[in-house]
């Protein structure tokens, strides 16, 4: 029996490591995903807030309506009094009487719900101040971890970091290589149009100029034989 048991430990404990391993291995992915609940439930939480204010307003509403019928009976009240009707005053006075526990009921009512009103406002508040900040911290973390994982990427990728530096300058000196080609042709080609140009102010200077290194070659032989 005691084997048994420490076999069932041994499987509970390596079903707890694969657990942790898996829970890890996605702890960004949890995280967001608790973040994008918790959003859910703040915003099904002022669902809640807004329908408890429509709520009140009604009960507000009819309280102030019972209180007007209740200033209405005592005004009649005062007046049948004035009157010496205590009769009718009576009467009145007993329809003021029953409106009474209504209206101490609708208060009640209404302090409950500002009660919950304001309890709820202030759980939201603390809720989204702190859904704020893990957000923060989610959005940091996920910054922290691309930047580790092209971190990695640039050390593994092809056999370390020198050889994939190696493998980007060998890539930048190709489009320089090709850059500079092209800038070669272009020039070739501006000497070529100059060349065979028919213009004759550039033939002109042309042969002023094959004119004038030949007789500076002419006085360095003479300046040579003297």
């Amino acid at each position: 029996m005691n084997i048994m048991q420490k076999l069932s430990t041994a499987l509970r404990g390596s079903v707890r490591e694969a657990a942790e391993v898996v829970i890890d291995a996605n702890s960004l992915r949890i995280l967001g995903q608790e973040i994008h609940e918790c959003e859910q439930d703040i915003t099904s939480s002022k669902q809640r807030l807004a329908l408890i204010i429509a709520e009140k307003i009604q009960v507000k509403r009819d309280l102030n309506h019972l209180l007007e019928s209740s200033k209405k009976h005592e005004k009649t009240i005062i007046s049948l009094l004035n009157e010496d009707n205590e009769a009718q005053a009576a009467q009145a006075a007993q329809l003021m009487a029953e409106l009474e526990p209504r209206l101490e009921q609708k208060q009640q009512h209404l302090d409950k719900l500002k009660s919950h009103e304001q309890n709820l406002q202030d759980s939201l508040k603390k809720m989204m101040m702190g859904l704020e900040a893990f957000k923060n911290e989610y959005k940091m973390a996920k910054a922290t971890a691309n930047m580790q994982k092209a971190q990695s990427a640039l050390s593994n990728s092809s056999g370390g970091s020198t050889s994939r530096f190696t493998s980007m300058q060998e890539s930048l000196e190709r489009i320089q290589e090709k850059q500079q080609e092209s800038a070669d042709k272009m020039e070739a080609m501006e000497q070529v149009n100059a060349t065979l140009s028919t213009d004759p102010m550039a033939q002109s200077n042309e042969e002023k100029t094959s004119a004038s290194d030949i007789l500076q070659r002419i006085k360095a032989k003479q300046t040579a034989t003297n």
